[in-house]
């Protein structure tokens, strides 16, 4: 009877240290994206970062001359609706980079559904989209206490049957 008590205790104290094994979580989204590195095929040779071992990565630094509703107009004064964007409701999610020239590029970009599952649109809407966001003009560089800063920001448009909505 003794050994028995004594087998389900060992037993009962290395399922217990079982338990407490430290695991590693590996995040699907880490906090900290980091740096976009330069990819010669996609990006633009001429487009550098004034700094850059100093980029931020605070959105909120970024802004765009005359506010959110100035970018909202002129995205979509560019945009041109297709009958053939109509079959697509989704988002795009946007990052790229702005230096303290106020010049952006590292343009990336991921195209989800409305459940947020990657996806595809037509090639068309997707160049359509990125070529407006590649050629506006007006976003400012961060400036952080007199200080000049390069950083990234993101943009999710969001399209209901190939037409962008603007909340």
């Amino acid at each position: 009877m003794k050994s028995k008590i004594k087998i389900t205790t060992i037993l009962c104290f290395v399922l217990f240290l079982q338990g407490c094994k430290q695991t590693k979580q590996i995040s699907q989204y880490p906090q900290h994206i980091g740096d976009t590195e330069f990819i010669s095929d996609i990006d633009n040779p001429n487009f550098k970062f004034c700094n850059p071992s100093n980029v931020l990565h605070s959105r909120s630094q970024i802004r765009f001359k005359g506010g959110q509703r100035s970018f909202e107009d002129k995205l979509m004064k560019n945009y041109k609706f297709n009958a053939s964007f109509k079959d697509f409701t989704g988002y795009f999610i946007v990052r790229f980079a702005v230096n303290c020239e106020n010049k952006t590029g590292r343009f990336r970009w991921e195209i989800v559904d409305g459940n947020f599952n990657k996806t595809d649109c037509p090639k068309k809407l997707e160049k359509h989209i990125i070529s407006i966001l590649k050629n506006l003009k007006g976003w400012q560089h961060p400036i952080i206490d007199g200080e000049n800063y390069d950083g990234y920001n993101f943009i999710v448009i969001k399209l209901i049957k190939g037409k962008i909505i603007i909340p």
